[in-house]
């Protein structure tokens, strides 16, 4: 499964989002299964983005269910980052499809476009 760097800048703001100071697990967000939040919850942890326990199913790396415990410090600044609509899109449309490449490698890249001021 690909990953969705919308998915995944959505599920950040969920979670940054919830009132509750509990664990977050079961995030609803349109267009997407419950199965692609997971892969995609599961990405963001192994990333360092979020702290998060996962649960895959018995003998395979597919997540089933997630609790989401807290957004880390390179996961705040990612979202500060990108909380300007237009910058978001400015900076999806310069990577492109950057189709599997590793998630601990994407969000540095966003993060850079930004540190060097081109978006």
């Amino acid at each position: 499964m690909k990953h969705d760097m919308n998915l995944i800048r959505n599920i950040l703001r969920s979670v940054d989002a919830n009132e509750d100071k509990d664990a977050i697990s079961g995030i609803q967000i349109k267009g997407n299964s419950h199965q692609e939040i997971a892969h995609h919850v599961m990405l963001l942890n192994e990333a360092g983005i979020i702290k998060a326990e996962i649960q895959c199913d018995e003998g395979s790396n597919i997540p089933t269910e997630y609790e989401i415990y807290a957004i880390t410090r390179e996961g705040y600044a990612f979202l500060d980052a990108f909380a300007d609509d237009r910058r978001w899109k400015k900076a999806n449309t310069m990577i492109g499809d950057i189709g599997d490449a590793p998630i601990h490698l994407v969000i540095p890249l966003f993060m850079e476009l930004i540190t060097a001021r081109i978006i």
